[in-house]
């Protein structure tokens, strides 16, 4: 969750009524005339006229599971919109507890306001004030210093991390372009109708997608898939759900080929944990009921690969779980084109996900290369598998675990498919992805600068083993400290030099033009080191894909959630052609 902004606003006003005397004139006269009795006190101007507009009980699940409640209620007065808030949930792993007021004019446009939270036991103050075109946050972390954050430029809402009801607003958003502090574009897209129900596509700076449900100007809730997030007014559950995106299925194994329920285990070593890991085999149903190797005939011992995901807690299909994240089926997609072509695989589950025990919290580089050392060789010893024709498929940061894996085994891998695989530091990569989500969010320049100033300050300490800058708030320790132990395993990680030592392997290297995530530049990278020591290093960038090789116009996040996207046929095509010829 992004960090939150506070401050309080505190604003008197004092009158001091007058009494006006008259003094008589005229002739002198040995008496004073009494004064005139005092005026009468103006009457106080009546309070302004107030009605309540929108509100209710939003109900929050992550993943589909039920994670808390906002209320919420809107009302007019006077000139002004009032909102405020009252959150009680718990967001990806913390404890979200507070309140926000938030006055704005009938625009919506913000004046002042204010949000008070504790975060995972973090109190966090952030006040709103200067209006729509000079809007200052001041964020009180804990009882680190107060730290102040202008907007861009003028804005026409004010979105807080900590409140789903904030987007009400934009329910009566008649623009199909706003922009929220301190400068973030919201797009209003796509319009579905159910009854008096709308659905309105929304695109957040391009990183995330969402559903806004909308009757009128009263809201109803939001989904934000990425994040498999859904937001419902209690009440109203049945309005929404035709307008609901349906889940993406997972593709079926096509007549011919059969899938088959394997179990790994990875023993105990030094910092690793032991875990069983839920796996598929895929294969060519001929090879089904394989018990014996065979180096000739119909079931003569195939080629075969393993896959590893990229970061995050992903399914053997390289989905997220639950409700909502991402669905495309990455890995079964090209298991199912690759058995057609008759190469096998095996696919596992993360440690600590879906069938699959362990801690993935706890996990490292070498974690994850340890479990992809052990899917490997229970693949090798699978009787319809040749061990010596065997390779490795890894995508973003299973690119990078697959040369380790390599180095690792005994024999090596014959081939490897890195999938948008990085060739640069951890922490450069990392930083361009910042900058950009920072640049996008529409914060000033020299903000940008001095968070990504911030950030590599962490970066260089956490590599050097040493303790975290002093300009950290409470809250921002918390957030790295949760994944020290994997940060630090990439910041001591060089990608560019484990490719370097990778000898004998044919090596297809697969990127996206477009991607946003990790860059062309990476691919150059890998390709340069790769090529030391290998004879078949094919490098293929692929104009108008993005990070999940999907057709795209933009290579935003905000496009990974598409329904309707599909996992490129170039690509598909170019892997099976690499792995049958390599393998």
């Amino acid at each position: 969750m992004s960090h939150r902004r506070r401050h309080r606003l505190r604003a008197a006003a004092s009158a001091l009524p007058a009494l006006l005397w008259a003094v008589a004139c005229g002739p002198a006269t040995t008496s004073t005339p009494p004064p005139d009795p005092p005026a009468p006190t103006p009457a106080p101007p009546p309070a302004p006229a107030e009605r309540k507009l929108d509100g209710g009980r939003l109900l929050i699940t992550v993943g589909g599971q039920a994670a808390g409640a906002e209320g919420f209620e809107l009302r007019q007065v006077g000139d002004e919109l009032v909102l405020e808030t009252h959150m009680d949930a718990t967001l990806f792993g913390s404890a979200v507890r507070g309140r926000t007021a938030i006055r704005t004019d009938l625009a919506g446009r913000p004046r002042r306001g204010e949000v008070v939270v504790d975060v995972g036991g973090v109190a966090v103050v952030s006040t709103l004030a200067g209006g729509p075109d000079a809007a200052v946050v001041t964020v009180k972390t804990g009882d680190a210093a107060a730290k102040e954050q202008r907007a861009a430029g003028p804005i026409d809402l004010y979105l807080d991390s900590t409140s789903f009801a904030h987007l009400a607003l934009l329910c009566r958003a008649e623009a199909t372009q706003v922009t929220a502090f301190p400068g973030l574009v919201i797009t209003l897209g796509k319009v579905r109708t159910a009854g008096d129900v709308r659905a309105v596509s929304l695109s957040l700076a391009g990183q995330l997608q969402a559903d806004l449900y909308c009757a009128g100007p009263s809201f109803l809730g939001a989904d934000i898939a990425l994040l498999s997030l859904t937001i419902t007014r209690e009440g109203d559950e049945a309005r929404i759900a035709p307008l609901r995106v349906r889940p993406r299925e997972k593709p079926p194994v096509p007549e011919g080929l059969v899938e088959l329920e394997r179990t790994v285990e990875v023993a105990a070593a030094p910092g690793i944990e032991p875990a069983r890991l839920a796996c598929s085999l895929m294969l060519p149903a001929s090879h089904a009921a394989v018990t014996k190797r065979t180096k000739a005939g119909a079931t003569r011992a195939l080629p075969a690969v393993t896959f590893i995901t990229g970061s995050g807690l992903q399914d053997r299909d390289e989905d997220s779980y639950g409700p909502g994240g991402l669905k495309m089926s990455i890995f079964k997609t090209i298991a199912i084109r690759l058995a057609q072509a008759g190469i096998a695989s095996l696919r596992c589950d993360d440690r600590g996900g879906g069938g699959s025990s362990g801690d993935f919290a706890a996990a490292t580089l070498d974690t994850f290369t340890a479990d992809a050392a052990a899917v490997l060789t229970a693949l090798r010893r699978e009787p319809a598998i040749d061990p010596a024709r065997t390779g490795i498929i890894g995508h973003s940061e299973g690119g990078i675990v697959a040369p380790l894996v390599t180095l690792r085994l005994t024999p090596r891998p014959r081939a490897l498919v890195l999938m948008a695989g990085t060739g640069r530091p951890f922490d450069v990569i990392i930083q361009e992805q910042a900058r950009r989500g920072l640049e996008r969010a529409g914060m000033p320049a020299p903000e940008v600068e001095a968070a990504l100033a911030t950030r590599q300050r962490v970066y260089d300490a956490l590599r050097a083993g040493q303790s975290l800058p002093a300009e950290l708030d409470e809250a921002e320790r918390k957030a790295y400290g949760d994944g020290q132990a994997w940060i630090v395993s990439h910041l001591r990680h060089d990608p560019a030099a484990t490719a370097a030592r990778v000898k004998g392997v044919a090596v297809l290297i697969a990127q996206g033009e477009l991607d946003q995530q990790v860059a062309v530049a990476d691919a150059d990278a890998l390709a340069a080191a790769l090529r030391k020591g290998n004879k078949v290093v094919e490098k293929l960038v692929y104009p108008g894909l993005n990070h999940l090789f999907v057709a795209t116009t933009t290579g935003d996040l905000a496009e990974y959630t598409d329904p309707d996207a599909q996992i490129d046929e170039r690509f598909l095509a170019d892997v099976v052609r690499f792995l049958a010829k390599h393998l």
